[in-house]
């Protein structure tokens, strides 16, 4: 008897690589953009965001901007982090998965403010075929 089994999978190469900006009352905007190596699948794995040893004791509110026109009043800037030094000096984001472009913004306080995360890169590796024959 003769069994044979064929399977196709599609395997993706993937490279992370440490990611983290500072906002602060010099620096309160901040643009991800992938690193232009040919790389595809680009992600934003964003982990913590936390105030700095010399931030002061007043609130700081990082926010995502909308992509494109900033001018638009449609679209609203999304709060992701409201921190205060005696309160909430760090947060850690669980499955957050941003797409590049991606701007933040510390909307009030002067900082400085750590965001730090991981870039994520995936590469179609292409399609593999393996076959097996197993004879009884």
């Amino acid at each position: 008897m003769n069994l044979s089994s064929t399977s196709s999978t599609e395997e993706k190469a993937v490279t992370t690589v440490l990611w983290g900006c500072e906002l602060s009352q010099e620096r309160r905007t901040w643009t991800f953009r992938p690193q232009p190596k040919g790389k595809q699948d680009c992600k934003l794995l964003l982990h913590t965001i936390c105030l700095g040893e010399k931030a002061k004791e007043e609130m700081h509110r990082v926010e995502i901007l909308p992509p494109g026109n900033r001018e638009d009043k449609k679209t609203q800037p999304v709060t992701i982090a409201s921190l205060q030094a005696s309160v909430l000096p760090m947060v850690t984001m669980v499955g957050v998965q941003l797409s590049p472009p991606i701007t933040f913004q510390l909307r009030a306080g002067s900082g400085p403010v750590f965001l730090s995360g991981h870039e994520r890169y995936e590469k179609k590796a292409g399609k593999r075929t393996r076959g097996s024959k197993t004879q009884s």
